[in-house]
Formats: structure tokens, sequence, C-alpha cells
């Protein structure tokens, strides 16, 4: 009995799934819709998956980043499904390995903060602090949360990656601008005192090479 209950629940969800709604990611209404998936439809994502490397002055920074297709968010208003990018990283320093999370990127975590890069947003944006110039008009970036786990529990110590993908003389590459939307207060979530506040990886700009 306990496997056929098992079998209905396991149809019961798929049928749930099936007739979701399905919406352009960058639909204006993005999560209006309860239930509703907001799919990737223009496989915009899937530019940016894969591993990428950046080596420069002793600094060395690999990002493996991988598309989760009709990832479900429970929300408190509405709960939808939705895709994202997801990402780990290693960064080197001096031949002293700082961060390594490249371990994270096959785990089928259930909130998707539990990665250290994530989003989904498509971006125009050519201001500060991620201004690019070298953008076309109308380009799309991918704009996403990064964090590290040493880092977690600052409170307000907050940043982000924006994403752009483009190839030269033949190769693949991706520029990152990295950098932060607020600073540490100066206090961990659960009200210690605490003197980081910043990251480890250097705020900047950086070009890596799909490998």
């Amino acid at each position: 009995m306990k496997d056929i209950a098992f079998l209905l629940f396991i149809l019961f969800a798929s049928n749930c799934k099936a007739q979701s709604p399905i919406i352009p990611l960058n639909n204006s209404e993005y999560e209006d819709i309860r239930g509703a998936y907001y799919k990737d439809t223009e496989n915009f994502l899937q530019q940016f998956e894969g591993t990428w490397l950046y080596s420069n002055n002793g600094i060395i920074l690999k990002i493996i980043l991988k598309k989760k297709e009709m990832f479900y968010l429970n929300g408190s208003i509405l709960n939808f499904y939705t895709d994202y990018i997801v990402g780990e990283y290693q960064y080197v320093k001096n031949n002293l390995e700082m961060q390594n999370t490249l371990g994270n990127i096959n785990m089928n975590h259930q909130e998707i903060s539990d990665y250290n890069i994530y989003g989904n947003i498509m971006t125009k944006g050519i201001k500060f602090p991620a201004a690019c110039p070298e953008c076309q008009p109308g380009e799309l970036r991918l704009k996403t949360f990064y964090t590290e786990p040493t880092r977690r529990n600052v409170e307000g110590l907050d940043a982000q990656m924006v994403f752009r993908r483009f190839t030269e003389n033949g190769v693949a590459k991706l520029k990152i601008w990295f950098y932060s939307t607020s600073g540490s207060y100066g206090f961990t979530r659960d009200g210690q005192p605490t003197d980081i506040v910043s990251y480890l990886l250097p705020y900047s700009e950086y070009v890596l090479t799909k490998q």
C-alpha cells in the first residue's frame, strides 16, 4: 500500500507541474501568477553554463555555472517554478587557496540561496556599478547574487555578479562585474559584533575563459 500511495503522489506532483502555465522568464509579470513556470524559453541562461577560468597576477578564479530548470520557489505570497543559473567557485591567491565551494555545484538544494552564486535576472543596465561601454544596444547580461561560506552570517554584507558572455578571437569568454550592494553593519545576524567588512574575493572586473 505504501508503494501505491507513493506512486500516486509522484503522478499527482508530475500532473501539477504539467498543468503549470508556462511564461517566458523575461516576462514583465514575473512572479505574478501562482503556480506558474517562468521558463527560460529563449535559452538565455544556457550560454553561461560551463567551467570558466581567470588567472592573473597570482589570482586564480575558477567558476562552474550550471542551469537549474523548473526550480520550485515556495514564497510567503506566491509559489511558482523558475529557471536559474547556479554557480560555485575556487579562489586562489599567491598559491594559497582562499575559498573552494566547487563541491556544492552538484547538490540538489531545496533553497536556491544555498548555492554561493545564483540568479536569473536579465539586465540591460549600463550604469554604475556595472557599466558596460562595450555592450551593444539592448544587449542582455545576467545578474546574480554572490556569497561566501565564511561570510553568510554577516548582516548587511551583500554582493552581486553581472555576467556577460562574448567571443574574442574565436574563444568564448565571460566578463564578470563583481561589486558590493551594501556594507557590513559590523554585526552577525544573531547580533554579535564582527570585524568582517568585505568578501575574500576582491571587488573588481574579471574576464574568464571557457575551459
